[in-house]
């Protein structure tokens, strides 16, 4: 678990920074557990700030992989939304 959290603070493997997140010029939808054991929401939130056409979907109430299982249909309907709008 704890190598897993140091991803959070390593750029070794890639270039999450924002100056490489604002060249994504494709609108992008990210979608974060609130109660994401393994990474922090302030991760996704310095992500959609930086990418210049996202969107951040903060689901309540969710871990790591909050779109699979009982979530799986709320994520059909709001990606679907998203890739219309």
């Amino acid at each position: 678990m704890a190598s897993t959290k140091a991803f959070a603070d390593s750029y070794d493997d890639m270039n999450f920074t924002p100056p490489y997140l604002g060249r994504i010029t494709a609108r992008t939808l990210i979608v974060q557990g609130d109660r994401d054991p393994l990474y922090p929401l302030e991760i996704s939130v310095e992500m959609a700030s930086a990418i210049p056409r996202s969107s951040l979907w903060v689901i309540p109430n969710a871990g790591h992989g909050p779109v699979l299982g009982q979530r799986w249909p709320e994520f059909l309907k709001t990606a679907a939304a998203f890739l219309r709008g």
